[in-house]
């Protein structure tokens, strides 16, 4: 606990030293130059200041967003340093994500979950598939760090991540983006915002967006690393009178795309014509047949707004998404063998929520309470060839097809209460929300060897399906205490869950096999503040989480790791200090400075029966079933340090225009890719991305017309450094040595090599914006 004692001593200064700096602004009633804005954050379900709220925020407003060009998902988690991401191995239209050390390795199983919420317009987005969607026409993204288990629900235990979209105005409006850049970039986006008719107003977007493959296929097939977009939007806004508003939209889109090319340096030799020499990400080293990925999404949401009176609300969301995405993935031999994958995923869900939001007593009672339902069905199909490369011939398929069903029933309540003391700078806030959740899942597979086949389920004596019933009471509390009207901390301890499911991959006739849900407790202690003047904004927050019941996956057959078992097997702590500056000296110069620290710890690890840990399954672990065996894990897509650094200077205004200088440098830590890569496994850096940092850059010149509009163009570029570096990683190897059953030999424990993707290098750009 000594990062925890030394961040409560350096807040406890920083708090000191802020209420001292406030002070002394108090002699200086007059506000300078350069004073930062307030920013509106609607994390607790109301408008409120980001400096008001009491949680861990970082907020992107739209014009942030157009500065530092970010233009997708993929964008947002780069500019957040709590926040670690990744590309899927066989898919790049679906993410990795991490906050605070918690998420889900796996995405593309569907009978499980991730620990970081993505919400759209307040509706839950459960599946990372498609979420690489351009951020067309959005007014902020919220990311919200730590457990939300109150006002979000499950599967919020790191974070969540709102993204807002920008209403009907109800005014004649016009947008015309138009970016172009190396590697065949072209991005178009349409908007058109119609006046108010009848009490109804109208707003439409249509996207287009493409790239070529930044590693080459020389053969006919397609590049690796495209992507093809093409989206449209329809939102309405109808409000008949002051007290009722309507929101609904209507969006659909397909994404077309190619993965990431892996290379592996241990083949330099085996292989005639292998070589990583120069730059190994350019181009395949032989000709592979790449079918392109395809995706599509349908989302509709409407939600009812009736303003009771001054001190209520209520509202109604109700939501549906269906996704659809085919994806193909050859690992360019990679792992020593032919490995080949091809995955079906299909998924709807529907949404409802109902809330009250509102206040009493002369708005020292504010509270938030409501109901929510969802429904989701999915469908998984997959299929893995592996051939050899070498002698003798090989020829494995294995077809997987896994269809499940799950519900969640959810009742919530949030109350913040100011006591008629200490000048009312004091608000303590209690909250709960009790959950209740059902999952089923049924599974066929089949196994050939040279298209006989030699397993498969169904089959008399074996289980192929499962259901997972859980239920959960998530309580939080925060006490939030003003010390100036520009400095306040808060102590915060929330709660909340993973839910639980099961692994698709596991053995024939273990699909019954099941985990129950993952919980977390976190204390959070933090600071908002501005200070000098309110040229600096200082946000801090210093946080312990810990977890019990992690839900954790150990490779269960001698013969294949992707044959695993998913089970409760671990407690963990991650403790971490997050901080977040702003100083913005005058109106057209700014610098930000982000960092993230995180420190985990896997508390307990049991070896469990039917893993390799298991004598019984592998004669050549030295580990007994029961054992701790926590030197062998670590808490994975954690950079102990992240730092992000940026500046804004407007060098030069005239009449009519603006020319903008825009820097913005990002370094992470090495971070490990799965979770048994702890300290005792010889080799885990070979399952890691090594240390990074990456510098883009924008100029921008924005020119107002006489009537109203604007121009604005922006010449860029990302990575300007043309840096080499690694995207994602896969070690070959194990934490224990295993024996072969049929041979007897025995593989000692530890990674010896591993598959490597390598980023897109250097890319650039220029972007043309018209507003009217």
């Amino acid at each position: 606990m000594t990062l925890i004692r030394g961040t409560q001593l350096g807040l406890a200064a920083a708090i000191a030293f802020s209420i001292c700096v406030q002070d002394a602004n108090a002699q200086q009633p007059e506000q300078s130059e350069g004073t930062i804005q307030e920013v509106v954050v609607t994390a607790q379900k109301r408008e409120e200041s980001l400096q008001d709220t009491p949680i861990a925020i970082s907020a992107f407003s739209a014009d942030t967003l157009a500065n530092r060009g970010i233009t997708d998902f993929d964008g947002v988690a780069k500019a957040t340093p709590s926040i670690s991401f990744a590309p899927y191995p066989s898919s790049s239209n679906t993410l990795i994500l991490f906050i605070r050390g918690q998420g889900v390795a796996d995405s593309g199983q569907i009978t499980l979950d991730s620990a970081v919420g993505l919400y759209q317009d307040g509706f839950y987005i459960p599946r990372s598939q498609m979420v690489t969607f351009d951020l067309a026409d959005i007014e902020r993204v919220e990311v919200l760090r730590g457990p939300q288990g109150t006002l979000y629900g499950r599967n919020t235990t790191g974070g969540a991540v709102n993204l807002i979209s920008k209403k009907p105005s109800g005014e004649f409006g016009f947008k015309q983006e138009l970016g172009f850049g190396n590697n065949g970039r072209l991005r178009s986006l349409t908007v058109l915002d119609l006046p108010k008719w009848g009490g109804l107003s109208a707003k439409f977007s249509f996207l287009k967006r493409q790239q070529d493959g930044y590693v080459k296929n020389i053969g006919p097939s397609h590049d690796y690393g495209e992507e093809e977009q093409t989206a449209g939007r329809a939102a309405l806004r109808w409000q008949p009178g002051e007290s009722f508003t309507a929101d609904y939209f209507y969006e659909r889109g397909d994404l077309d795309s190619t993965p990431i090319y892996y290379t592996n340096p241990a083949l330099v030799g085996l292989i005639p014509g292998y070589s990583n020499s120069g730059r190994p990400e350019d181009r395949t080293y032989r000709p592979i047949d790449l079918p392109e990925s395809q995706g599509e999404y349908e989302s509709h949401g409407l939600t009812l707004a009736w303003n009771v009176n001054d001190a209520l609300t209520i509202r109604s969301l109700t939501g549906y998404r269906d996704v659809g995405t085919i994806y193909y993935q050859d690992y360019a031999d990679s792992f020593f063998v032919g490995f080949r994958t091809h995955d079906d995923i299909q998924y709807h869900v529907f949404s409802q929520e109902l809330q009250a939001v509102g206040s009493l007593l002369d708005d020292r009672i504010k509270y938030v309470a409501g109901l929510y339902y969802a429904k989701e069905d999915a469908r998984h199909f997959e299929n893995v060839t592996i051939t050899n490369l070498f002698p003798p011939p090989l020829l494995m398929t294995k077809d997987r097809n896994v269809v499940a069903e799950s519900k969640s029933k959810a009742v919530f309540a949030q109350l913040t209460w100011t006591p008629p003391i200490l000048d009312d700078r004091l608000d303590l806030t209690f909250g709960g929300r009790y959950t209740k959740d059902e999952r089923l899942a049924t599974r066929t597979y089949l196994i050939s060897f040279f298209g006989f086949p030699i397993a498969q389920e169904p089959a008399p004596g074996l289980i192929n399906s499962n259901n997972v019933e859980s239920s959960r009471f998530n309580p939080a509390f925060t006490a939030d205490f003003a010390w100036t009207d520009d400095v306040s901390t808060y102590l915060r301890v929330a709660t909340g869950y993973k839910a639980g499911g099961s692994a698709e991959s596991t053995d024939i006739g273990q699909f019954g096999n099941t985990f129950k849900p993952e919980d977390v407790t976190s204390y959070e202690l933090g600071l908002k503040s501005y200070l000098f003047d309110r040229h600096v904004r200082l946000n801090a927050a210093a946080f312990v989480s810990k977890f019990d019941d992690m839900q954790m996956f150990f490779v269960a057959s001698p013969t294949d790791n992707s044959v695993v078992l998913g089970l409760n097997a671990g407690k963990a702590s991650v403790q971490g200090l997050e901080l977040e500056t702003l100083w913005q000296p005058l109106d057209t110069l700014s610098f930000n400075l982000d960092y993230t620290y995180l420190d985990t710890k896997d508390d307990e690890v049991i070896a469990r029966a039917g893993t390799l840990f298991d004598p019984a399954v592998n004669p050549a672990s030295p580990y007994q079933v029961g054992d701790n065996i926590k030197d062998l894990f670590r808490i994975s897509y954690v950079a102990k340090s992240s730092v992000s650094a940026g500046a804004n200077w407007t060098f030069l205004k005239t009449a009519a225009s603006d020319f903008t200088a825009i820097a913005n440098y990002r370094w992470d830590d090495r971070v490990y890719l799965t979770e048994p890569s702890g300290k005792g496994v010889p080799g885990a850096e070979l399952y890691s991305r090594p240390p990074v940092g990456l510098l883009d850059g924008r100029l921008s010149w924005k020119t107002r017309f006489t009537n109203d509009s604007t121009l604005r163009i922006d010449v860029w570029g990302k990575n300007l450094t043309d840096r080499a570096w690694l995207t994602h990683r896969i070690g070959l190897g194990g934490p224990v040595a295993v024996q072969d059953p049929l041979t007897g030999t025995v593989t000692p424990a530890g990674f010896t090599t591993s598959a490597e993707a390598w980023a897109e290098r250097r890319t650039y750009g220029v972007n043309f914006i018209y507003e009217y």
